[in-house]
């Protein structure tokens, strides 16, 4: 932009103004006369004060009395002024005020010109001087600014100091080096086009396109101002696609409104304005008012939950308002966190929608040109459009990088796979393989405590009221200690945090309790339940470690526990183990325990698929009284690997193995003598 003003300085304008500016005073100081600032004003060489001999309000007016050089600008910057003035419909010579503006953005010594005469007059005469110079009235004037604030040509309806940033440079760009001759040339820089649609409507089927498109449709047709659509939904939902298979549908021009503009065939972006929203903002003002309601086009404001999150701060919250209720142009939001908008915004928009994550069969659909090209098979498109937090703008992003490696096949299988799951581990999203599986779905009557079952009704209303209740579950392994905790979570229709003592734990000092706090976070954030799983490794009795660190974790844990908004599992097979703060820290202590004999029986021959247990077999099972619903699920697992086999004839023989594992094994030692 530097090199631009150096060629467009409009030199000969700025001197106009300048002496214009000196009929308002009477006896300009010599800060105000300084030869680098005249001598840059008119675009002279560089003289001394001596050599000026500058130092009356005459002698400035007679050195600014120049020929114009280039007289061509000169004429386009005055035609393009005048050109906003009629388009917008403003005051009489409000291209005058327009040009004043565009001069001290053009001519940066004469914006420091007119700062410093600013500073010999009084504070309240700024505005009378340009009114007086433009020839309007205090009532036009203020209309006048406050129109090309609105239109986003100007930042701030106030002229009495300029700051050089005033006037977008993209727009300063357009004025002087092209004749306007429609509005749309004044926001060009400013019309990103948006990606071609690759899909149909009927590539959403989680969402009703049709009724969108039919009322942008319809809306359009009548002519109606505040077209607005909200799309909301979690991330990577195919919100953005939807709204481009809108425009398509619709036959319009979909144009995304970003905080960048282009410059000289450059890109500006946000890294170059401290607030990129408010340059969206303004840029979205611009693009609704001097955009053609006839030229069939959609506008895009994508992630705008930001937009609405600095109303107050970065603008008013009224100008926000008045944008969304009388934009001419239909514009589609789109956010992944309608949360942050206030319920005042989102009342403005005329048709709300969410996009929620689609399913696999349909990820598969959307997928499909992606997927063309890279020879995979069903098998595997199966599997990847079927993994945990998957959306088919990550599965497009891996099949990108494929086709960008020119791989087919495995290759291509394998890297799309592996890209998927880094991208997921990067967003905190991946989900290993290893999930909790239920072998034998989880029977309540056969969950068995030694506390009163009254007990686990407390826990049920406490999960109906969404109470943030703590449970510690002890007990053998496979007496249903975690599939407890997972049938609640279904049954409540709560996501439910697994917490593994290796989700948790590192080699790095201090990392484990970031861990920690970060799973609480995330809970208390998304309102998901916690289950923290052999917790005994996690919360060990602090009389027995010795490191530092492993102090600081078990105290971040407690802590973390104590604070917990949301309801909380943690399960252990070694109740002993386990710090004694511990236990003060929860509501209920569920002591689970084995099988009684009448719950044996009715496993068996669940598990085994027969109606009648045989005498001997019962004989049999009274006498393994330690059996568990886990010790059934194994069974259950081995008859799935060997399905034409009798597995009742070695049912028993693998239940009593199962409870001998859980007999007390003798101490080694010596016998004391008596």
């Amino acid at each position: 932009m530097n090199r631009f003003r150096e060629r467009y300085k409009l030199n000969y304008l700025a001197c106009a103004w300048a002496k214009r500016l000196l009929e308002y005073i009477d006896k300009p100081d010599s800060d105000l006369l300084d030869a680098t600032t005249l001598c840059a004003i008119t675009g002279q060489r560089q003289l001394s004060g001596e050599q000026l001999k500058v130092n009356s309000k005459r002698s400035a007016v007679n050195f600014f009395s120049i020929t114009d050089k280039r007289p061509a600008t000169t004429q386009l910057c005055v035609t393009n002024c005048q050109f906003i003035e009629k388009e917008l419909a403003l005051a009489k010579n409000a291209a005058l005020l327009i040009e004043y503006v565009v001069v001290a953005h053009a001519n940066p010594a004469f914006l420091q010109f007119s700062d410093l005469l600013v500073g010999q007059l009084h504070y309240a005469q700024v505005s009378t001087l340009l009114q007086d110079i433009c020839k309007l009235t205090s009532d036009d004037y203020e209309r006048t600014l406050k129109q090309l604030t609105r239109a986003g040509i100007l930042r701030k309806p106030n002229l009495n100091v300029l700051f050089g940033d005033e006037l977008p440079d993209y727009l300063l760009h357009s004025l002087l080096t092209q004749k306007v001759e429609n509005k749309q040339q004044l926001i060009a820089p400013l019309l990103h086009k948006s990606q071609t649609a690759q899909f149909s409507l009927n590539a959403f089927p989680q969402v009703d396109g049709f009724r969108i498109r039919d009322y942008f449709k319809s809306a359009v047709k009548q002519g109606l101002k505040g077209i607005n659509v909200l799309l909301y939904g979690e991330s990577g939902t195919g919100k953005t696609e939807l709204a481009r298979t809108l425009a398509k549908e619709l036959g319009h021009v979909l144009y995304e409104v970003r905080s960048t503009a282009l410059n000289e065939t450059k890109s500006t972006d946000d890294f170059e304005t401290k607030y990129p929203d408010k340059e969206r903002l303004r840029y979205l003002s611009m693009i609704s008012n001097l955009l053609s309601s006839s030229s069939k086009s959609l506008l895009l404001i994508d992630e705008c939950e930001t937009i609405f999150e600095h109303a107050c701060y970065q603008y008013s919250k009224e100008h926000l308002q008045r944008l969304v209720e009388d934009n001419d142009i239909p514009c589609i939001w789109i956010t992944n966190h309608i949360d942050y908008l206030e319920p005042s915004f989102i009342r403005r928009f005329k048709l709300i929608t969410e996009v929620p994550r689609p399913t696999p069969e349909d990820i598969a659909a959307i997928c499909k040109p992606h997927f063309k090209g890279l020879s995979l098979s069903s098998d595997f498109k199966r599997t990847v459009t079927r993994v945990n937090n998957i959306s088919p703008a990550i599965i497009a992003n891996a099949a990108h990088v494929a086709k960008t490696l020119h791989t087919a096949y495995t290759e291509a299988e394998n890297v799309i796979y592996e890209t998927v799951e880094a991208t997921l581990r990067a967003a905190g999203q991946w989900e290993s393989k290893l999930q909790y599986q239920h072998a034998l779905k989880f029977d309540f009557p056969l969950f068995n405590i030694k506390q009163s079952r009254s007990y686990l009704d407390d826990i049920q209303h406490a999960l109906d009221n969404d109470s943030s209740v703590r449970v510690l579950l002890s007990g053998p392994p496979g007496t249903g200690k975690t599939a407890f905790v997972h049938h609640l979570a279904e049954q409540h229709h709560r996501e439910l945090i697994h917490v593994k003592a290796s989700d948790v734990l590192s080699k790095w000092v201090g990392e484990s309790e970031q861990n920690i706090a970060a799973i609480f976070e995330a809970a208390h954030t998304d309102e998901k339940m916690i289950l923290l799983d052999e917790v005994d490794s996690l919360l060990t009795s602090r009389e027995s470690l010795n490191a530092h660190h492993e102090l600081q974790l078990v105290n971040e844990l407690l802590t973390q526990i104590e604070s917990c908004s949301q309801p909380l599992f943690a399960a252990t097979n070694l109740e002993s183990r386990l710090d004694h703060a511990v236990l003060r820290r929860f509501d209920f202590k569920l002591q689970c325990t084995y099988l009684t004999f009448a719950q044996v029986l009715q496993l068996y021959k669940q598990s085994l698929g027969i109606k009648t247990v045989k005498k001997a077999e019962q004989q049999a099972l009274a006498e393994l009284t330690q059996l568990t619903p886990g010790d059934f699920a194994i069974l259950t697992r081995r008859k799935q690997f060997r399905t034409k086999q009798n597995h009742r004839l070695s049912a028993i023989t693998l239940l009593a193995e199962e409870n001998q594992r859980k007999q007390t094994k003798p101490q080694m030692g010596f016998i004391r003598p008596n």
